[in-house]
């Protein structure tokens, strides 16, 4: 998908998740958990050169909403030359010694794989661990800023398994890929952005029900967190996912 639907999709997840709780939790936290998310839904792509998360620019967004997106964009490339020439070409020459095999660099790869993301964002927060005891900077928000880019990277994988290219969630243990019909170049191909709005009108919900009904946010959490994966189960059906045959 585009740059500008990752974002959107997982941040709109990422809303949805957060509503219930929002009321009750510290605003500081909410933006590094929104900002944790904004740069996971880019990150896997920095195994690809001319990638949104190198740019500082999200393509495709527009309006205040691309303005503020692009605001937030201008520290993109500091993460993604340090996942790119830190993280990823690291984590493959390792790959390669203990598979015994020639490795290629290739977009949707090893950055486009459960194993690969979820390294990823270990190495990354110790690299930020790192910097902030360096800086004298407290820790207590890295946990989160780690978990947030952590779900955005895999987010980037679900919303990329519902394209024709799909997505080897294995890989490089397997290269059985997942993939749907979703075709982002089209002008015609309005999925995406429906389930961007259905997401934020969730959310949306979500942020307004404990003025309408007598509820708690643990509640509305335990709703939120049953109702997305269904809701992105019901989408990836329509993208009409399914296991291809090995490449």
């Amino acid at each position: 998908m585009r740059g500008d639907q990752h974002v959107s999709l997982s941040l709109a997840t990422a809303g949805l998740l957060i509503a219930p709780w929002a009321p009750v939790l510290d605003p500081t936290l909410i933006a590094v958990l929104l900002f944790g998310t904004f740069v996971g839904s880019l990150a896997p792509d920095a195994d690809a050169v001319d990638a949104a998360i190198f740019n500082g620019r999200i393509g495709g967004a527009k309006g205040k909403r691309g303005q503020v997106l692009n605001g937030l964009a201008v520290v993109l490339p500091v993460f993604g030359y340090t996942i790119r020439y830190l993280i990823y070409y690291p984590l493959s020459l390792i790959f390669s010694l203990l598979l015994r095999k020639s490795y290629r660099h290739r977009h949707r790869g090893l950055l486009h794989s459960f194993a690969g993301v979820g390294l990823t964002s270990l190495i990354l927060s110790g690299y930020l661990a790192l910097i902030l005891t360096w800086l004298e900077w407290p820790l207590s928000l890295l946990p989160a800023f780690g978990c947030a880019f952590f779900a955005g990277c895999v987010l980037h994988l679900v919303e990329d398994t519902c394209t024709p290219a799909g997505i080897a969630w294995l890989y490089p243990f397997s290269r059985r890929r997942m993939a749907g019909r979703v075709r982002t170049q089209g002008d015609f191909e309005v999925r995406p952005t429906a389930f961007t709005i259905v997401l934020a009108a969730a959310a949306g919900g979500m942020l307004i029900a404990p003025f309408v009904i007598a509820t708690t946010p643990g509640e509305l959490g335990r709703l939120a967190l049953i109702g997305t994966p269904l809701l992105w189960l019901l989408f990836m059906l329509v993208c009409r996912v399914r296991r291809e045959r090995n490449r």
